[in-house]
């Protein structure tokens, strides 16, 4: 996958503040594991989920870029094991914003 300087920027931008070692500390403490081969399970160490972070955040860069819509505002979002990370492209198809969560609980309902 092709990365262009501004999304490079914005993804070191969110590794430098996005906090793994929190990450990493709730996931030991819940003992929170990840498949690692068809029967084998184990906590993520802090240098995989930093890596499936990233493999998240080029999955939904690729999304965004890959959608034939063009209208801004719309979500593309790659997740797996807690890991969310969200992409968003303005009207010209160029990535604008990119978000990371690691999410434990979430509920919606209704219409938006």
């Amino acid at each position: 996958m092709n990365i262009n300087k501004k999304e490079q920027e914005l993804i070191d931008e969110v590794f430098e503040h996005f906090d793994f070692d929190e990450v990493h500390k709730v996931m030991k403490l819940m003992n929170w594991k990840w498949m690692i081969s068809y029967d084998s399970y184990e906590i993520p160490s802090l240098e995989r989920i930093k890596s499936s972070a990233k493999a998240r955040i080029e999955g939904a860069i690729e999304c965004a870029k890959n959608s034939k819509r063009k209208t801004k505002d719309i979500e593309f979002f790659s997740s797996s094991g807690g890991i969310k990370a969200s992409a968003w492209k303005n009207t010209y198809g160029q990535i604008t914003n990119i978000q990371l969560q690691f999410i434990l609980t979430e509920w919606q309902a209704g219409e938006d």
